[in-house]
C-alpha cells in the first residue's frame, strides 16, 4: 500500500468511529494520522517500528495499525466498523459537503443507507423537514451525488501508476530480457485514467504465475490479457514481440485520433519510437502531446520551444514545517539544491489557513529571520520570502498591505467559501489579482480530481486581468490539481500571460510533482519564454515588483 492509501484507510476509520458516535479523541489522532501519514515523502514500509514512533501523532496504537495494513492490506479495526455499518452509507462519506454528523442522521432518523436512496429523498423532497437540510443543502447533495456517480470506475493518475510499476517491476525480475513499460493514457499523462495498461515482450504464462494479490487475470486474448492489480485495478496488458517493440508501443500508447494520422506502422521494424518518427520523417511527438488534434503538423522549432524538466531553474510554491509542511524550511531548501535548482520561494500559508497553521506576523519575522541566515555566504542557491495568501470570501487578501510589500512573492490562492456561481467567484478572483501586491494566482479553479469540482470561472476575464496586472498563473503540479487546466494555456500564450509551474510541495519528495506540471504545460504547448520559473532569480523578482 502507498503512503497516501494507509492515510486514506485511517480517514475512512475515523469517519465511521465518527458515524458510530464513538471516543472523539480516539477520532482525532486518527484524523491525525491522515494528516500526516499522507504528506510522508518516504515509503512507510521502509520504516521501522520505532520510526514510526518518532513520527508525530503516531503512538503505539496506531504504529500496530500501520504496520498490519502494510503486512496484510487489512485493518481489524475498520473491518470491525465496516461489518455493523452498511456499504451504502460507506459510500455517502465520499459525498463531498456531507459530514459523518449529517450522514449518521441521514442513516439513523432517516434509514437512508445509500447514495441511490439519498438521491430519491431529495428528489421527494424529504430532506427539507429536518433541521440543518434546506433546499440549498439539498440542491448541493444531489450535485455531489451526481459527481461521484460520473467518477466511479476512475483512478488518479498517480494511483494507477504506482501498481503498475510494482507489476512492471516484477515482469523485469521475472524475466529480465523482457520488455515492459507502461503505454495507453497512463503514458501520455492523462491525469484520470478508468484502467492502466502495459505492454511486454514476455509470454503470457508468465502472469499466470505472479501472485494473486498482486494481480489476477480474468480474460485471454491472442494479444492482450486483461485483469486486476492489487485486487481493484483494471489492467489491459498488450503483448508484442521485439521486432515490433516500437510500432506497438506507438500504437497502443495512441489515441486513436492520433494514430490514424499516421501511415501504417505494421511492416516497420524498430527498437525505439524516435526511429519509427524518422522513417515517417517526422520530428519525435513525445507521448503527452499526441493528445493535442493536429500536433502532428507541429514543426520542430516550435516543439524545440516547449517547455521542459530542465528549463526550469527555480521551485516556487513549497510549504515547511511553519505551516503544514513535513520538513524544515533549511531541509525543503536543501532538498531543491540538491535537485539541481538556483532557488526556492517558500511559500507557506497566511494566518486565515488557521487548519494549515497559519503564520501570524510574529511567526513570519521568525521565518525570515531562518530564510536569511540560509543565505548568508550561500552562493549559487537562494531562498526566497514567499506566502500563499488566501483570497478572503471579500476578495481581499489574508494580511494588511504593508506586510504584504515586504513579501518577494505572494501566490494568491482560495482555500475557503467555494460555493460561488460563476459572476462571484470570477469578481473574487479578479479583486486579487488587482491587489497590487499579488504575483501569481494560486490553482484558479480549485479543483481536486476525484474529489471536488472546480468552482465555475470566466477564464477570459481571469486571465485578461492578470495581463492587464502583471500576475502570473499558477499550474499547480499536484497530481490531484493541475489547476490551471492545459486547455487554457493557448489563451495565456495569446495574451502573453506567464505560467508558473509549482509542486506545491509539502515535503522534500513532492518537489519531483513539478514534472506533472510539466507534462500538463507541454499539453497546452507552453513556451519556455512564458514559463515564469524558467527565469533567474533575479528576474523572478523584477516581474514581482512589477517596474
Amino acid at each position: 500500500m502507498t503512503n497516501k492509501e494507509i492515510a486514506n484507510t485511517f480517514e475512512l476509520l475515523g469517519k465511521i468511529m465518527e458515524l458510530h458516535h464513538e471516543n472523539p479523541y480516539k477520532i482525532r489522532s486518527y484524523q491525525n494520522a491522515y494528516l500526516i501519514l499522507r504528506k510522508l515523502d518516504r515509503p512507510l514500509k521502509d520504516f521501522t517500528h520505532e520510526e514510526l514512533l518518532d513520527l508525530k501523532g503516531v503512538g503505539e496504537a496506531i504504529a500496530d495499525k500501520i504496520t498490519e495494513l502494510l503486512k496484510t492490506g487489512h485493518m481489524a479495526t475498520l473491518e470491525k466498523y465496516l461489518a455493523k455499518t452498511p456499504p451504502g452509507v460507506v459510500e455517502m462519506l465520499e459525498l463531498q459537503g456531507l459530514g459523518p454528523k449529517k450522514i449518521a442522521i441521514l442513516w439513523k432518523e432517516l434509514g437512508i443507507e445509500s447514495p441511490g436512496e439519498l438521491m430519491y429523498a431529495c428528489n421527494e423532497n424529504r430532506l427539507t423537514a429536518h433541521k440543518g437540510f434546506g433546499e440549498k443543502t439539498q440542491h448541493k447533495i444531489i450535485e455531489s451525488i451526481v459527481f461521484l456517480q460520473s467518477n466511479q470506475g476512475k483512478y488518479l493518475f498517480t494511483q494507477a501508476r504506482h501498481h503498475l510499476q510494482a507489476l512492471i517491476r516484477r515482469v523485469q525480475e521475472a524475466d529480465p530480457d523482457a520488455l515492459a513499460e507502461m503505454t495507453g493514457p497512463l503514458r501520455r499523462g492523462l491525469p484520470v485514467v478508468e484502467k492502466a495498461e502495459m505492454i511486454t515482450t514476455c509470454s503470457p504464462d508468465l502472469f499466470n504465475q505472479l501472485d494473486p494479490e498482486l494481480l489476477t487475470i480474468n480474460k485471454t486474448q491472442a494479444h492482450t490479457l486483461e485483469g486486476r492489480l492489487s485486487g481493484f485495478l483494471p489492467v489491459e496488458i498488450h503483448l508484442t514481440d521485439k521486432k515490433h517493440w516500437a510500432s506497438a508501443l506507438l500504437t497502443t500508447t495512441g489515441p486513436e485520433h492520433f494514430v490514424k494520422t499516421l501511415p501504417s506502422l505494421k511492416d516497420i521494424p524498430a527498437k525505439k519510437e524516435e526511429d519509427l518518427f524518422h522513417s515517417m520523417a517526422m520530428p519525435y511527438l513525445s507521448p503527452e502531446l499526441r493528445d493535442i488534434h493536429g500536433v502532428e503538423k507541429l514543426g520542430k522549432r516550435k516543439l524545440d520551444h516547449l517547455v521542459q524538466s530542465g528549463d526550469l531553474k527555480g521551485l516556487i510554491h513549497c510549504h515547511t514545517t511553519y505551516s503544514d509542511g513535513i520538513h524544515s524550511l533549511s531541509e525543503m531548501a536543501a532538498g531543491a539544491r540538491e535537485a539541481g535548482y538556483e532557488y526556492i520561494v517558500i511559500t507557506d500559508h497566511s494566518q486565515a489557513a488557521a487548519y494549515a497553521n497559519g503564520l501570524k506576523p510574529d511567526r513570519l519575522q521568525e521565518q525570515w529571520k531562518e530564510i536569511d541566515h540560509c543565505n548568508e555566504g550561500r552562493k549559487g542557491f537562494r531562498v526566497l520570502k514567499g506566502i500563499e495568501c488566501d483570497i478572503l470570501s471579500s476578495g481581499e487578501l489574508d494580511y494588511h498591505d504593508q506586510l504584504l510589500s515586504r513579501f518577494e512573492v505572494v501566490i494568491a490562492s482560495i482555500h475557503s467559501a467555494f460555493q460561488m456561481d460563476q459572476a462571484k467567484a470570477t469578481a473574487r478572483l479578479i479583486r486579487a489579482i488587482e491587489n497590487p501586491h499579488t504575483h501569481i494566482l494560486g490553482h484558479p479553479s480549485g479543483r481536486l480530481f476525484l474529489s471536488r469540482e472546480g468552482y465555475p470561472l470566466d477564464y477570459k476575464k481571469i486571465i485578461d486581468a492578470c495581463k492587464a496586472n502583471q500576475v502570473a498563473i499558477e499550474l499547480n503540479a499536484n497530481p490531484q490539481r493541475l489547476d490551471l487546466d492545459y486547455s487554457y494555456i493557448p489563451y495565456c500564450i495569446e495574451k502573453e500571460v506567464y505560467i508558473s509551474i509549482n509542486p506545491d510541495a509539502h515535503n522534500r519528495g513532492s518537489i519531483r510533482d513539478v514534472d506533472y506540471g510539466i507534462t500538463a504545460a507541454r499539453k497546452g504547448l507552453l513556451p519556455r519564454e512564458l514559463c515564469l520559473n524558467a527565469m533567474e532569480s533575479e528576474s523572478l523578482l523584477r516581474f514581482c515588483r512589477k517596474g
